[in-house]
């Protein structure tokens, strides 16, 4: 299978940072002891049988270079650990051999004494030339800078005049800043590609999500097959990645969502470690967040078609079926605790679905789970009564936030609030609990009847089971009926949705990716 073009060019670069760059510094240092011996002994051949004093004159300066580079070839053979400073030991070597040359050549030149810069800038450049296959800007710099002081003391030394200054130094920088800018383009397309390059198999796109723990980004799975897909990357944020019990609910995200397959759920792909962080990759799905569309209608005084409600909730009552359902892996027990369900936690696709997601801090009911006992996990406003009074999680925790869920999705508006956090608790224990129609009339008297059994703070007279919704709203016929226009209705909303320019981290406009919360 062939891979496309930008997946061999990161492939390339990915090799050239990992690898490449100590076989080519190993093949420089080689190449300029065997270059330099040659020049070396060719100049010695015109010193012996010919009259040439240039020969004479760069003979000391090249006998010094070519020990030099055995010096260094032999140092990096016998301790190859020294191979990152090769690059940087030619460089130190241009400044005293340059400046030597000022000194020792001058007796020797035979014609125009500038002619001897001239002889020798070809050499100058090609040594900065050849340290850009090192990579190592450094090292280019002093070559540039050693350039610049040799040839300033040759020419001063050979009293040359100012004009003839101007030609050979301003051809070293020029060659010096062009390598450097050469190089800088290089590793910062390597530091890009590295950093893109998430894990081996994905390759990172633009930032969706961002909370106080994690970050959410799009991403590109991309394997080696050639084959891709697009995925939601959810990463750790480095703060956090050395948290043994923040961690320890990342991974039991990672967990529980890879064993549920649902349609109105999200779906874990991956879970790993990348460099010091944590990773959990998921379905991405393309739309925007429960909140987000719930936010927006209220800032322009709207609220969602009835149509679109009704089917909304009777969507994440399908997902919350499920969970209740479903067998934990020891066989234990029946039925998986979300304990997080609000409206954040709630995806909607341009293509109309409706998919609950973030299992961080679910739990098997019964079990003993991974956090405290009396521990409160999720959203204060959207918990049952037991559930903030520390209470083991069940079921029916759920299904009171379901309702809390359905009264917000109905009538645009919070059932608790508060101005602190302690009004929010003392507002769900204690505050009157209205019928969704006293806010909205046209809500069906049956969706008032569950709802309310929904929110029924005592949980031996609460709704049991999500499936009761799901039948009720399924059995609604008329204009309003969720099923199936519904489905439809979300569709058209959502093509026409903007999300304000103040909107919060976890509202995206409708060409990003609505992605788990980020915490």
């Amino acid at each position: 299978m062939s891979t496309t073009p930008n997946r061999t060019v990161r492939a390339h670069l990915r090799h050239l940072a990992d690898g490449e760059r100590e076989r080519t510094i190993r093949f420089v240092v080689w190449a300029r002891v065997v270059i330099v011996t040659i020049y070396t002994l060719s100049v010695l051949w015109f010193v012996l049988f010919t009259d040439n004093g240039e020969s004479r004159a760069t003979i000391g300066l090249f006998s010094a270079y070519t020990f030099f580079a055995v010096v260094v070839a032999v140092g990096v053979r016998t301790a190859p650990s020294l191979i990152r400073f090769a690059g940087l030991s030619f460089a130190v070597l241009d400044i005293p051999a340059m400046s030597a040359a000022a000194f020792i050549a001058v007796p020797f030149v035979s014609g125009e004494p500038p002619y001897l810069v001239g002889d020798l800038l070809p050499y100058i450049c090609a040594a900065i030339v050849v340290s850009v296959l090192t990579l190592d800007l450094p090292a280019i710099g002093l070559s540039t800078v050693a350039g610049v002081l040799g040839s300033s003391a040759l020419l001063w030394r050979l009293s040359a005049p100012a004009s003839e200054f101007f030609d050979p130094l301003f051809g070293i920088v020029a060659v010096g800043c062009s390598s450097g800018l050469v190089v800088w383009r290089l590793r910062a397309l390597v530091e890009e590609s590295r950093r893109k390059d998430f894990a081996g198999k994905y390759v990172l796109g633009e930032r969706i999500g961002a909370g106080g723990m994690a970050e959410v980004f799009e991403a590109t799975y991309s394997p080696e097959g050639g084959f891709e897909r697009r995925v939601a990357v959810k990463r750790v944020l480095p703060s956090w990645a050395n948290d043994p019990d923040f961690i320890a609910l990342f991974r039991r995200e990672a967990e529980v969502g890879a064993r549920l397959a649902h349609p109105n759920l999200v779906h874990v792909l991956d879970y790993g470690k990348h460099l010091e962080s944590y990773f959990i990759a998921m379905e991405f799905v393309e739309g925007v967040s429960l909140s987000a569309v719930l936010r927006a209608l209220n800032e322009r005084g709207e609220r969602l078609p009835l149509a679109t409600a009704y089917f909304i909730v009777a969507e994440v009552a399908e997902a919350m079926t499920y969970l209740q359902e479903r067998p934990a892996p020891d066989g234990a027990s029946v039925g998986l605790v979300h304990r997080d369900l609000n409206p954040p936690n709630v995806l909607l696709s341009r293509s109309g679905e409706v998919k609950v997601s973030d299992f961080g801090v679910a739990r098997w009911a019964d079990s003993q789970g991974i956090t405290q006992p009396g521990a409160v996990r999720g959203k204060v406003a959207s918990m049952a009564p037991e559930q903030l009074q520390g209470a083991l999680p069940s079921t029916l925790a759920d299904q009171f936030s379901l309702g809390a869920l359905a009264f917000e999705v109905l009538t645009g508006r919070k059932l608790f609030t508060g101005s602190t956090e302690a009004e929010v608790v003392r507002n769900v224990l204690e505050a009157p609990v209205v019928a969704p129609s006293t806010l909205r009339p046209g809500v069906a008297p049956e969706v008032d009847a569950v709802v309310l059994g929904l929110l029924e703070r005592d949980p031996a007279r609460r709704i049991a089971s999500a499936r009761v919704v799901t039948h009720t709203l399924g059995a609604l016929r008329g204009a309003d009926a969720p099923y199936p226009r519904g489905r439809d209705t979300l569709v058209a909303l959502l093509q026409g949705f903007a999300v304000p320019s103040a909107a919060p981290p976890d509202a995206f406009a409708p060409t990003k990716t609505a992605t788990p919360s980020p915490r």
